[in-house]
């Protein structure tokens, strides 16, 4: 029997605001409001606001916490205080991803890792192979609601709800808060470029809180966002998508995330990993825009040079920061910016450009 798809906390709530929803993750969840060029600048120029409850959420605690953590993740969570977050993966032995996440500390041999909402469960099994008897993994994406809100007006409007001096929360810090009289953890933390915060809350109190949000920033622009933006946002800011940029075929340095690879802690992948750094990864992840400006690069197109191709699209879309199209693609390590490739575009070679990442910095 097929597997029934969720609902997150907020269903009812988007149906009310008019969200066009889609199936992602296993979750019926919104894919635009006003539509997903609006929501997008919105979030660049002044505020948006996410439904993230689809994410899960995996409590590790017990006196073999840490050492889990340390073999499981390329990261360090020893260089984790409490109250600081850090971004983090698992590989498999040969180097290749099985997810990216956040981990966040709260106190020694407490944690608890955001993982993405397809890879719940098998996140799960994979880590219960690994830990020792006293440590516990517990599943609690069930009893939380998780909201972003995101844009240079975030802090504002989250400031008038919320009594904790938003300034005194440092990015990839969080720290416990109640946000409209309700407990919550508040993460300095984002997947779209801009400055911005993560509300954990309970379950049953995420939709009061996303209201509560709305109202106190109507007047600044604040906008419900769907995933469309999300997607276009993250795009933009260059950050990898798990089953796109990172995949189990594709390792975390191909994907360019060297900086989260920390050497030396013994995690699952690392001998892999360090040959790989040793003789240079043969791929890499690179941006790329069409020359004629119009055309659209999608997932799962080739990439060819001088009639050999050297590469296949991972991410495609219009980049509404830019008014053109953008994409993310697999390339051999070799090629650099500046330089030209043809995009397979319904059997038509379309003159493109490899570009430096990210297109888009928030200029702070």
């Amino acid at each position: 029997m097929a597997n029934m798809v969720k609902r997150t906390p907020l269903y009812l709530l988007h149906r009310a605001l008019g969200a066009r929803m889609t199936e992602f993750g296993g979750f019926e969840m919104p894919l635009s409001y006003s539509g997903i060029i609006e929501e997008h600048r919105a979030v660049r120029a002044a505020a948006g606001i996410f439904d993230l409850s689809h994410m899960g959420e995996l409590e590790l605690r017990g006196n073999g916490a840490l050492a889990t953590l340390e073999h499981t993740l390329t990261n360090s969570a020893s260089r984790l205080a409490d109250g600081q977050a850090q971004y983090t993966l698992m590989c498999a032995e040969d180097g290749g991803t099985l997810d990216d996440l956040v981990l966040y500390r709260f106190e020694a041999e407490r944690y608890m890792l955001c993982v993405n909402a397809v890879n719940i469960a098998s996140d799960q099994e994979w880590l219960l192979q690994q830990i020792p008897a006293g440590t516990q993994l517990s599943d609690l994406s069930d009893d939380f609601g998780l909201i972003a809100i995101q844009g240079p007006r975030a802090a504002p409007i989250l400031a008038r709800v919320s009594k904790l001096p938003l300034s005194q929360i440092r990015r990839f810090h969080f720290q416990q808060a109640e946000v409209g009289g309700f407990s919550c953890w508040l993460a300095r933390t984002g997947y779209t470029g801009e400055d911005g915060f993560e509300i954990f809350v309970g379950a049953r109190h995420a939709a009061a809180i996303f209201e509560l949000l709305l109202n106190a920033g109507a007047g600044d622009g604040l906008r419900p966002c769907g995933l469309g933006a999300r997607d276009t946002l993250r795009m933009e800011a260059g950050l990898p998508l798990y089953g796109h940029e990172l995949t189990r075929d594709i390792s975390p340095l191909e994907a360019g995330l060297m900086p989260f690879v920390k050497f030396g802690h013994g995690f699952i992948g690392e001998v892999a990993l360090a040959a790989q750094r040793d003789r240079g990864p043969k791929r890499q992840v690179a941006g790329i825009q069409t020359n004629d400006a119009k055309s659209i690069a999608r997932q799962g197109y080739r990439l060819f040079r001088d009639g050999r191709q050297v590469g296949v699209v991972t991410s495609g879309t219009f980049a509404p920061s830019f008014s053109r199209p953008s994409a993310l693609g697999l390339i051999e390590a070799n090629l650099k910016p500046g330089d030209q490739v043809t995009v397979e575009i319904r059997k038509r070679a379309v003159a493109a450009s490899i570009v430096a990442l990210p297109f888009y910095r928030r200029v702070s």
